[in-house]
């Protein structure tokens, strides 16, 4: 079933906001974690074949060994071995660009705005076609991908075979073939029998939720695929503004900014966010933004993946127009979030 409600984020009747004695802060040391476009998380460029941008975006020093994204850059119409992960799942976001992605013997074209999620343990490659493409992935947990990605930087183009499967045991991943070409003759399936597409302009339910009367919320990757541990989510902003100040009891919550400029808080901290840039937001730390621009667009995320999917569910239900303001933030509370504050002004 379409939902064609939506959830008033930015414009809840007047509500007292405060702290409850249950919502327990983390101290006002921790930040936000900030890495702008075109930059990596340590100063460390890490990119493939030398001559493709690899970015650390997010490190597993962030999430505690659960989670760590990258951002890529294709300048060539390249892509890695055949290879699996013996224990991270993979997930790519294509933010530009066209792609031959595979996943065991099956065979499947992406395009910009798609997403595919690729299981552990089952061969995978992919190929750029485009002349050039930029990806947004993750590996979930972590693991040793960035160590593999420094060391092989490191090693450069005089490295042997031997020692690069050496760093590739070390990391878990294992290469079981050659590389996609251009030049092989390729054929597609119409779904695939293992992991999953979620095309542009789709959610991973089929189920649509607007925000705001008319901006697409789409769930790309639901927590029951990640075992809980992660929710990935695509905001298409129709409109200016955002949520309320609010905490998240138990999540860190990322946002990526694929399209139009927004204004972040954390804490006592505001920060202005345009295309590419990533803001990393700790739990337990007061936090909202604002979309500043008319259009926008968001690739966000949430580690673990909470009771996310159920807020968004539940605050599209139509009986929820007659809710008093204290029954609405009761939602969030139910959901281990807690409304502190109104929303950005700017």
């Amino acid at each position: 079933m379409n939902r064609k409600k939506f959830l008033k984020i930015a414009v809840l009747s007047p509500i007292v906001y405060y702290l409850s004695p249950a919502v327990k802060l983390i101290s006002d040391q921790v930040k936000a974690i900030i890495v702008r476009a075109k930059e990596s998380r340590f100063g460390k460029p890490t990119p493939f074949l030398g001559v493709n941008p690899n970015d650390l975006k997010l490190s597993s020093k962030d999430t505690a060994g659960k989670l760590s994204t990258f951002y890529y850059k294709g300048l060539q119409k390249v892509g890695p071995s055949f290879h699996y992960h013996q224990y991270q799942d993979e997930v790519f976001y294509v933010i530009k660009g066209q792609y031959i992605f595979q996943l065991g013997e099956e065979k499947q074209i992406l395009n910009t705005g798609d997403l595919i999620f690729l299981p552990r343990n089952i061969p995978h490659t992919w190929i750029q076609l485009s002349e050039e493409g930029e990806m947004f992935y993750f590996l979930q947990p972590a693991g040793k991908m960035e160590e593999f990605f420094l060391q092989m930087t490191e090693l450069g183009g005089s490295g042997t075979k031997e020692e690069r499967a050496r760093i590739g045991t070390d990391a878990a991943i294992f290469s079981v073939g050659p590389g996609l070409k251009l030049t092989d003759e390729h054929s597609y399936v119409e779904k695939l029998s293992n992991g999953f597409i979620v095309r542009s302009k789709e959610s991973r339910s089929g189920d649509k939720i607007l925000i705001g009367g008319a901006s697409p919320n789409d769930v790309k990757v639901s927590g029951n695929d990640t075992g809980k541990e992660l929710s990935i989510f695509e905001y298409t902003g129709k409109s200016k503004g955002g949520p309320p100040m609010h905490v998240h009891l138990h999540q860190d919550e990322t946002f990526y900014i694929l399209e139009g400029n927004y204004l972040f808080q954390c804490g006592v901290d505001k920060v202005s966010q345009a295309e590419g840039d990533m803001i990393f937001l700790p739990k337990g730390v007061p936090h909202t933004w604002a979309q500043l621009t008319e259009n926008g667009k968001l690739l966000y995320f949430f580690q673990p993946a909470g009771k996310m999917e159920a807020f968004f569910e539940a605050t599209t239900d139509p009986q929820n127009n007659a809710l008093t303001p204290e029954e609405r933030e009761n939602i969030w509370v139910e959901h281990e979030m807690k409304i502190v504050g109104p929303p950005l002004s700017f």
